[in-house]
């Protein structure tokens, strides 16, 4: 069985400042040093390691955090992030200045998009076509956009993923891809689309209340993501 935390929305400004009157970077820490976040065999973080507009001193933090980590850690950006900035600070995988790739660990494969702009680019989803059906068995896909609506009023209605149609039918064609884990939308959310379970994590920074078509402010404590894949189930437990 695989142990794979999952951190998203960061939200780290350029030094120790509090974002929003919210001490992001202890919110972050709650949540990598939880009894819950304890032997992991992998940890994601799921986008928005910045708070607006790819601060380095944001990735410089959080790089010198996770190098003391003894498993690996997978990254991908969010609409808050540069990938040509995130770059310097982190090993990332950049093809026609997107990240996305293949990991693979203890025998399954996980996939990761890029959807920094708002949406998933056509060479990424050929991509994924061309790759997800040479694994044998169940795979896992990461992203920072949710790839469908999730019932939040405000982030449905603003920052949606915008080619979300064309997403969803590259992602039906695979019959071995059942759960998609994202972030983006500061709440937690279990929704399905066809067959395809969506795990949207909470945030690290804050979290956004579901039920207003404007922000606002639900909570400002850390909520992170764990999940247990194994060899027939895949299971999630959401922590704050």
């Amino acid at each position: 069985m695989l142990k794979i935390g999952q951190i998203s929305d960061i939200h780290i400004g350029e030094d120790e400042s509090l974002v929003q009157g919210i001490d992001v970077r202890e919110n972050f820490l709650r949540a990598l040093r939880s009894d819950s976040m304890e032997k992991l065999d992998l940890l994601v973080l799921s986008g928005d390691l910045a708070n607006e507009n790819a601060e380095p001193g944001a990735y410089s933090y959080i790089a010198e955090q996770i190098k003391k980590l003894d498993y690996p850690v997978c990254i991908i950006p969010g609409n808050h992030d540069r990938i040509e900035v995130m770059s310097k600070y982190f090993d990332l995988p950049v093809k026609n200045g997107k990240c996305y790739y293949r990991f693979d660990l203890m025998g399954k494969s996980m996939f990761f998009l890029d959807s920094a702009c708002g949406e998933v680019s056509r060479d990424q989803l050929d991509w994924l076509e061309a790759e997800v059906p040479k694994v044998d068995g169940e795979v896992l896909l990461f992203m920072h956009h949710p790839p469908c609506f999730c019932g939040h009023r405000f982030m449905d209605l603003h920052y949606h993923l915008r080619n979300m149609v064309e997403v969803q039918e590259v992602l039906l064609k695979f019959d071995n891809l059942k759960h998609v884990f994202c972030g983006h939308y500061h709440c937690e959310f279990e929704v399905m689309f066809k067959d395809i379970t969506v795990h949207a994590a909470p945030a690290t920074q804050m979290q956004i209340a579901p039920d207003k078509p404007y922000f606002n402010l639900k909570s400002s404590s850390p909520g992170w993501q764990v999940i247990y894949w194994g060899k027939d189930f895949v299971e999630t437990k959401v922590l704050y």
